[in-house]
């Protein structure tokens, strides 16, 4: 693992990337796809146990990875716009990474818990170009394939968070709350994932983001697992904080596996 420093505007923040080595043996380089994963931590923090383990799965199955070190609530900046501006500004930047063998046709975005609520605003906002020129003046060179939204919060007014004050310190503006809302025809493959005994984001945020893409058309698949706490992560002892039970899930570790077969379908991924 490399840490990588980008700017946005003077606000500089990080990647942690996690590149594929070329097989000296192959006359000609491969091109892999590549995942950009934002973890969740409730804007207060970003976990690690969304970030390494999965860059490593990402890593097993072919695929580059970077960790989006994305603007939480600080004392002097709230998540939006900013998160959204970082991470339109990592993905320009995957295009003058030649030297890495980037597909860059082929690259996802993958959320967790309120990670993935920038997942979703990205897909719901800046691939629309008239709601993107709004906040970013650049043109976005390189635009995600698909997303992966775990156990995501979709919309700040139901249930999640529990105090409008940290709604509001994370968008002061409310057009930021709900990603449903403005996501259009410009919003790309989604799979999602979530439990519906989840106690901390209630499942219709992943009900509702998944309706909105069926009325537009915008195609999805979706999981609800019928057991299982929020913030499960692989659900293996590979991100179980020590101790504590409510990590592991023999049920709901089947994600990662249903999530690569959609890969698979959505041709991200080879067949065999």
């Amino acid at each position: 693992m490399q840490k990588q420093e980008l700017t946005y505007q003077d606000i500089k923040f990080n990647l942690d990337t996690y590149w594929l080595d070329p097989i000296s043996d192959y006359e000609t380089p491969v091109d892999h796809p590549l995942a950009i994963i934002c973890p969740g931590g409730a804007f207060k923090f970003l976990t690690d146990r969304e970030a390494q383990p999965i860059a490593f799965k990402f890593n097993a199955v072919g695929m580059h990875a970077l960790v989006l070190d994305y603007q939480l609530i600080d004392d002097n900046h709230s998540v939006y716009p900013l998160a959204l501006q970082e991470l339109a500004t990592t993905l320009n930047w995957l295009k003058t990474q030649t030297d890495h063998h980037i597909d860059l046709s082929k690259v996802v975005l993958v959320g967790f818990s309120a990670g993935s609520h920038v997942v979703a605003n990205f897909n719901s906002i800046m691939l629309d170009p008239e709601q993107r020129e709004k906040i970013y003046s650049e043109d976005l060179s390189v635009e995600p394939a698909l997303n992966i939204l775990c156990y995501p919060v979709i919309d700040m007014t139901i249930g999640w968070p529990k105090d409008e004050d940290w709604a509001m310190k994370a968008a002061p503006d409310i057009y930021y709350w709900q990603a449903q809302e403005h996501l259009t025809k410009h919003g790309k493959p989604t799979f999602i994932w979530q439990t519906v005994t989840d106690k901390t984001v209630p499942v219709m945020n992943s009900i509702l983001y998944a309706q909105k893409m069926d009325m537009l058309k915008i195609p999805y698949e979706m999981h609800l697992f019928g057991s299982g706490d929020h913030g499960l992560s692989l659900g293996t002892y590979v991100t179980q904080a020590p101790g504590n039970e409510a990590n592991l899930n023999e049920y709901d570790v089947k994600w990662w596996e249903l999530c690569v077969n959609w890969l698979k379908l959505q041709n991200i991924l080879p067949k065999l």
